[in-house]
């Protein structure tokens, strides 16, 4: 298969929530590494790993995940406007949460009230995994 499942990395204080994520994105293939909260993360991003995509939770002690992305931002090293940021939210006001995200410069945004597979669809588009029939060029 060539260059193995692309990684994401995982953040969510909530551990009934990170393991659902976990789980679905690991069904789909891809490599999950899971940090509770956003100092962690950093911490692996500052010290060189590397992720096709974040995935995080915007609510979480110490520093939340909107400092957290703006971290990534400001900071080449830890991938800048490179990497892929998604935001989680329990807001159910999707388009003020998007609105907020973009501007802050988020590259997706998931509420937790929408289904999983729109989480699942972010993560395969920002890691280059989502496929179409458009992608084949043998298809008539």
């Amino acid at each position: 298969m060539g260059r193995g499942a692309a990684r994401v990395l995982l953040v969510d204080d909530d551990r009934v929530m990170r393991r659902m994520y976990r789980d679905c994105m690991a069904n789909a293939g891809f490599d999950v590494t899971e940090e509770s909260s956003a100092v962690d993360a950093l911490e692996r991003l500052t010290q060189g790993e590397k992720f096709e995509v974040v995935v995080t939770d915007v609510m979480m002690a110490r520093m939340d995940g909107w400092e957290f992305l703006e971290r990534i931002r400001k900071d080449l090293r830890l991938g800048g406007l490179e990497l892929p940021v998604i935001i989680i939210s329990a807001h159910f006001d999707s388009d003020t949460l998007w609105a907020e995200a973009f501007r802050k410069g988020a590259s997706a945004t998931y509420t937790k009230a929408e289904p999983l597979s729109k989480l699942i669809n972010a993560v395969k588009i920002h890691t280059g995994t989502m496929r179409s029939r458009f992608d084949d060029d043998t298809q008539p």
